[in-house]
């Protein structure tokens, strides 16, 4: 492993494990027994090493988060539970999302660029669940709702889960928000639609 992605893997974990606000590189630097100036290098600046670290999120869930004329209501849940995963694997940033939106002016410009992708793509892929028949939306306002509803869940789960879900494995943690985004669509899906929901939860 090469010095670069020894700093971005060490960073990752100490900002998951203590947030990004209490973790210096003059700190990270002891941790891995190198000067201050090897970090440097390579990130002239901590904002600069948390960026880099949020665009690897950003490709890792861009593999994943795309338009798909043909989704079922499996896909799509399968989609989210993988979201989930690497939202878990990146905690550090989610739970720092603020500090990180107010204080780092290149993470925000991506994050904003990034989201309204994001919601366009979840649109188009709620659209094609109901020319599929598993979801019932009856106009604008409702797809708007279900998008904004998936964006605020994803956005702020971890957050929510380091408050009041600590004594929660992370399989529990992200079980939860899943049966959250079940409980929002349930009341809008199709029979077939339910029997997918069925199947994925008793996956879970």
């Amino acid at each position: 492993m090469n010095t670069k992605q020894k700093i971005l893997d060490r960073a990752l974990e100490m900002f998951n494990e203590r947030g990004i606000e209490y973790v210096g590189l003059r700190e990270l630097a002891g941790i891995l027994d190198m000067r201050v100036s090897n970090i440097t290098y390579y990130f002239p600046t901590k904002d600069d090493l948390v960026f880099e670290i949020s665009q690897e999120l950003t490709r890792k869930n861009s593999e994943i988060i795309i338009e798909d004329s043909a989704i079922t209501m499996s896909s799509f849940l399968n989609m989210l539970a993988q979201v989930f995963e690497h939202h878990y694997q990146f905690r550090g940033l989610l739970r720092s999302f603020v500090h990180i939106m107010t204080q780092n002016k290149a993470v925000l410009a991506s994050y904003k660029k990034t989201q309204t992708t994001r919601k366009n793509t979840l649109a188009s892929n709620i659209q094609a669940l109901a020319a599929g028949g598993y979801l019932k939306v009856e106009n604008e306002e409702k797809l708007k709702f279900f998008v904004s509803t998936l964006v605020i869940i994803t956005r702020y789960w971890i957050s929510e889960a380091a408050v009041f879900g600590q004594h929660l494995s992370k399989e529990e943690q992200i079980k939860q928000n899943l049966l959250m985004i079940i409980n929002l669509f349930e009341p809008y899906a199709s029979a077939k639609a339910k029997k997918e929901i069925a199947v994925f939860r008793e996956k879970l």
